[in-house]
């Protein structure tokens, strides 16, 4: 890579794949189109008051790009807390939320906002530089951020829409490598009689619970070694939009190989969606200037938000029903009623969403 050299966005993963890029700094070698699509007017009325202040979030923008950013809960990140009087136990799983390469996180203030006071899910937007969530194979200290803005949050959600989902999954993965190193050093030190005295760091991985990803799947070309949860049981979702045109839908097919196993990853389809109306941005000038064509919906975005905080709080209520003061017995949901069959989608086990199916979606939401 040449120093500033301008990057196809289409061809961003792919670059990076190729130049096997490993942090930040060489991430910045590459020179993204200056542009960032704009949140739609009702998503800033759902962001936190001092973020929809222009001059206040340019502010946050240069401490982000300048790599200033702390464990300070007011920096780099935006905070939807649940409503003082949610139910204690609904806050004890939280959402890290990554948004789209080059996509105002604002736009994602409606789904967070809705997660946070329907679900009772404390939520984290971070802010990254050139709102480009995925910072290379290092991942991204995100995570330790949102722990520091809601210290009782037991197990968080890595969930992610498009190049988040690839910043989430990366994060997810590299504190499952981390773990299993600490668990060999603490095994070694066991057999030579050594004993830790001090004060026991959590490991990130203790903290994971679940990753969902929208307009999103597992990717192996990132350059950041074969991303695998195939054999795991991590609580998943994966989602994807019947009329996506940016995101190549043999390439998700091919990524189901690579999510948690033996019924683990709930798999989504919405039909109708595109990749756009995962957020409330507007994507009007992606074609003109990032080449993004994407295909045109037939339902509208607010029915497919309401179908991925569906898919989010599934997910979420797997990962609470596992917390220790919280075991029960398992609640089973028959979906064979909205499966694809009829789509011809049962070879890949996905579920079928359509305009029918948002009643379904509210079950979810209550079953789960």
């Amino acid at each position: 890579i040449t120093p500033n050299t301008m990057v196809d966005l289409n061809l961003f993963t792919t670059l990076l794949a190729a130049e096997s890029i490993t942090n930040s700094h060489l991430l910045r070698r590459l020179q993204l189109p200056d542009y960032t699509s704009p949140p739609l007017i009702e998503a800033l009325a759902a962001t936190p008051t001092s973020f929809q202040n222009e001059t206040y979030f340019d502010e946050v923008r240069n401490v982000v790009a300048a790599g200033n950013c702390s464990e300070d809960v007011s920096h780099c990140q935006m905070l939807y807390p649940p409503p003082a009087q949610s139910h204690a136990e609904s806050d004890r799983v939280g959402v890290v939320l990554y948004g789209g390469a080059l996509v105002d996180p604002r736009s994602y203030s409606i789904m967070a906002k809705s997660l946070s006071e329907n679900h009772g899910l404390p939520v984290a937007i971070p802010i990254f530089p050139d709102d480009v969530a995925f910072l290379g194979c290092n991942g991204t200290d995100r995570i330790q951020f949102a722990t520091s803005a809601f210290p009782d949050v037991e197990k968080w959600l890595l969930v992610g829409h498009s190049l988040g989902g690839i910043g989430a999954q990366v994060d997810f993965w590299n504190a499952l490598n981390e773990q299993q190193e600490d668990d060999h050093q603490q095994h070694d030190q066991q057999d030579q009689g050594v004993k830790n005295g001090g004060t026991i760091s959590v490991n990130t991985a203790d903290i994971l619970g679940g990753l969902v990803l929208a307009g999103s799947y597992i990717r192996q070309d990132t350059g950041c070694g074969a991303i695998d949860f195939s054999q795991t049981h991590i609580p998943m979702a994966n989602v994807f939009a019947e009329l996506d045109g940016v995101v190549n839908r043999t390439r998700f097919d091919l990524g189901q190989d690579f999510v948690s196993g033996d019924g683990s990853t709930l798999k989504m389809i919405v039909e109708g969606g595109n990749h756009g109306n995962f957020g409330h941005y507007n994507d009007t000038l992606r074609t003109p200037i990032l080449g993004q064509t994407d295909g045109i919906a037939t339902i509208s975005r607010e029915n497919q938000v309401e179908l991925t905080i569906a898919a989010i709080v599934h997910v979420a209520s797997r990962v609470r029903s596992k917390l220790p003061a919280l075991l029960t017995e398992p609640v089973v949901c028959d979906t064979s009623s909205t499966s694809g069959a009829a789509n011809g989608l049962s070879s890949t086990g996905f579920i079928s969403f359509g305009m029918i199916a948002l009643a379904t979606a509210a079950t979810i939401s209550v079953l789960f």
